[in-house]
């Protein structure tokens, strides 16, 4: 069951949403969503590098959706650390 949260202290509206697989990256139907988190301009690389948790990144426009830097869903909450 996927958990959802915020990371982070900005408040800033996000502009991009990271997506977060694991697998072994060699072959597209291997990889998994683990995580998708927002981010705002100033946050993208560190969500990209620190709070994907060392998934891969995929990084996308976040959308005509608001949401806020830093909000998360964990589709496998058991895996994070």
């Amino acid at each position: 069951m996927p958990t959802f949260g915020k990371v982070g202290g900005c408040t800033a509206t996000a502009v991009w949403l990271i997506e977060g697989y694991s697998g072994d990256g060699q072959d597209e139907d291997d990889m998994s969503l683990d995580l998708t988190v927002y981010a705002c301009e100033q946050h993208r690389e560190t969500a990209e590098d620190e709070w994907l948790r060392g998934l891969a990144p995929e990084t996308l426009p976040a959308g005509r959706t608001l949401h806020w830097c830093g909000q998360f869903t964990d589709y496998d909450p058991e895996a994070g650390g």
